[in-house]
């Protein structure tokens, strides 16, 4: 299906498929994997659906029928011939899709011996081949053995220990949320910020954890200009608890992202003695005070800085993804690069096929059987990531059992 690559990337079931994370991408990625007869382990470092469930009491934005499956329709029905599938214009809060669908997705018989909690994945390696390919000289790397060779993933269980388990396949489906880039200016770290962090305020109003005695009457300063800042601004304005709050973000520039623009000036509309925004560059420092507070130093476009003292600093930036396992050629970038020009090499002839190959770019790695779905893609993207990834896997571009459930439900019995 794919022949321009190193390896060959097909893997025939009954075979073993590590799954990294147990959101909704996750769990349907297990899905999947069972229904065509593999073995799957699914790692998550929380427990299922956390996300979902921290959502809370947020409705989400697409209707029911958008992030439920045939797939796991059917799996529910299965274990429970009673269960009544929800309507499909049905708007779920995060709360409700996590305890009506995922939840009990993942205590079904299909998933439930499959899946360890608690049980952040520190570091994966192949097994037994330990060689690195040479920079200029990748044709010559034996890929094949490395692709035949199984994965070790080391987990550290926080009931079971630290311990070691293996696969001939992983579909990384965490997303890119693992560290948020630092206050300080262009992303780096402000003066004391690692020593601060363990103290960073998390939960706001809205959150599932959200704790009102570490927040009301409170000094607050939130530094970010993502999405996820202003939402969670506006959340704050709604509750209005705090004594003071505080929008650290960057000055206004003229490609900033349309969410952005409209935050700003929506919300500068809403300044007020309890509400103010700061243009800055980002935290310079932040210096720990008596009582708990902070001092925090803003650094100006003019090199000149503001100093503020503040209850809690709440970090709303940018995600980094954080590398599992320095040996992995995933995050090789001279490694990328070979398997670029390798799908370069592919015939393109047919529009199907050139339609594939786009589609296999976005989940493909240059670590043969480590595969990229990310759980922060929009629910169709990643359905459709899926698919492709196991279209690879079982060698036929056309495999789709979403497709195949479709055709037997409308057949009938």
């Amino acid at each position: 299906m794919i022949d321009s690559l190193a390896w060959d990337p097909e893997m025939e079931s009954p075979a073993t498929i590590a799954i990294l994370g147990a959101g909704p991408l996750g769990i349907e990625a297990a899905l999947y994997a069972r229904f065509l007869g593999y073995h799957v382990s699914i790692f998550e470092t929380r427990r299922v659906a956390h996300r979902m469930l921290d959502w809370n009491l947020r409705p989400l934005e697409e209707p029911a029928g958008k992030i439920t499956t045939s797939l796991g329709l059917s799996a529910l029905q299965a274990q429970d011939p009673a269960y009544v599938p929800p309507e499909p214009g049905r708007i779920f809060n995060g709360k409700q899709y996590a305890e009506e669908y995922l939840l009990p997705l993942a205590k079904t018989d299909l998933l439930f011996d499959d899946i360890h909690f608690l049980s952040p994945v520190i570091d994966i390696s192949r097994f037994r081949v330990a060689s690195q390919p040479i920079a200029g000289r990748f044709d010559e790397y034996p890929w094949q053995e490395r692709c035949n060779d199984e994965f070790r993933i080391l987990v550290e269980g926080r009931h079971r220990g630290t311990w070691v388990s293996r696969a001939d396949c992983i579909i990384d489906c965490r997303g890119n949320r693992n560290t948020r880039v630092g206050l300080g200016p262009a992303g780096g770290l402000a003066i004391g910020e690692l020593e601060a962090r363990k103290e960073f305020l998390e939960h706001l109003p809205g959150d599932r954890k959200f704790d009102p005695k570490k927040y009301d009457a409170k000094s607050i300063l939130i530094a970010g200009s993502t999405q996820d800042a202003c939402r969670t601004l506006g959340e704050c304005l709604e509750y209005a608890g705090h004594e003071r709050l505080v929008w650290v973000l960057p000055p206004a520039q003229s490609d900033e992202p349309e969410f952005l623009a409209k935050a700003r000036l929506e919300l500068a509309q809403r300044a007020s003695p309890s509400f103010v925004m700061i243009d800055s560059l980002g935290v310079e420092s932040i210096t720990p005070q008596e009582q708990g507070s902070w001092q925090v130093r803003l650094l100006k476009e003019d090199d000149s800085s503001v100093e503020l003292q503040v209850d809690r600093i709440v970090s709303r930036t940018e995600y980094q993804e954080t590398p599992l396992g320095p040996t992995l050629l995933a995050y090789n970038p001279h490694a990328s690069n070979f398997l670029e020009s390798s799908l370069q090499q592919y015939d393109l002839s047919d529009p199907s096929q050139d339609q594939h190959l786009r589609r296999a770019r976005d989940v493909l790695t240059p670590e043969p059987g480590y595969f990229r779905l990310r759980a922060d893609s929009l629910w169709e993207i990643g359905l459709e990531r899926l698919r492709t990834i196991f279209a690879i896997l079982g060698g036929r571009s056309d495999l789709d059992l979403y497709e195949i459930l479709r055709k037997q439900q409308s057949t009938g019995p």
